[in-house]
């Protein structure tokens, strides 16, 4: 019975050092005229780290379907590259997905600002550079920048907890066209809070989550 109660006291300790165990979710997206970069990448501890990266994003100008290529990283260990193509009745539905589980979900928008309210930004950078070769237009478009990066970050800002300042940058381009932009952001929260906040949804849909909608026949 000693070796029962140890193994039940093992696995205890273990699950509550997880719960109050901190996420850290790192995310970059890099954009430069015609290309897109994302790469997000999850650490737990010191020694559990997931890396997705989606290099690249183009569009098929004959089937007009989103090309992607991933990369997946565990660890030390590269899972490879793997093409990946998703046609525009597929992206429809994913949409519409998506919209149904937020149309269904009872109570989801309260769920979601109590869990914000426990993540921590520790880092949020937003670097935007653009130019359309008429120096009117850009300058309106930089105004437009910076006030919707203003307002963005005055909403996490009130949603979530800063741990820093916030690098926004907007730089015009007046001779020439020019898109480009970076953003970089880490955020982190208890795994045991994320937990809780999926059992709240589940409870709260009443066990009525969609599921993804197939593409139709």
């Amino acid at each position: 019975m000693v070796w029962v109660l140890g193994i039940v006291i093992f696995f205890v300790v273990n699950i509550i050092f997880v719960w109050f165990s901190r996420l850290y979710i790192t995310l970059t997206y890099l954009h430069s005229s015609d290309q897109d970069f994302l790469k997000v990448e999850l650490r737990l501890w010191k020694w559990i780290r997931i890396k997705k990266e989606v290099p690249m994003m183009a569009l098929d100008k004959e089937d007009l379907s989103l090309k992607t290529k991933e990369k997946t990283e565990v660890g030390n260990k590269n899972e490879g590259a793997q093409e990946k193509s998703y046609t525009p009745e597929e992206v429809f539905n994913r949409i519409q997905s998506i919209q149904d589980l937020v149309t269904r979900v009872i109570g989801l928008h309260k769920i979601i600002r109590r869990f914000l309210r426990k993540v921590h930004v520790h880092t949020l950078l937003w670097d935007t550079q653009v130019g359309t070769s008429n120096a009117s237009t850009t300058g309106m478009v930089c105004g437009g920048i910076w006030s919707l990066k203003g307002t963005l970050v005055g909403v996490v800002s009130n949603c979530m907890k800063l741990q820093g300042t916030p690098e926004i940058y907007v730089t015009p381009y007046f001779q020439q066209k020019h898109s480009q932009t970076r953003l970089e952001c880490m955020i982190s929260f208890r795994f045991g809070q994320a937990i809780f906040a999926v059992l709240q949804v589940v409870r709260y849909s009443r066990g009525n989550i969609p599921k993804w909608r197939k593409k139709p026949a």
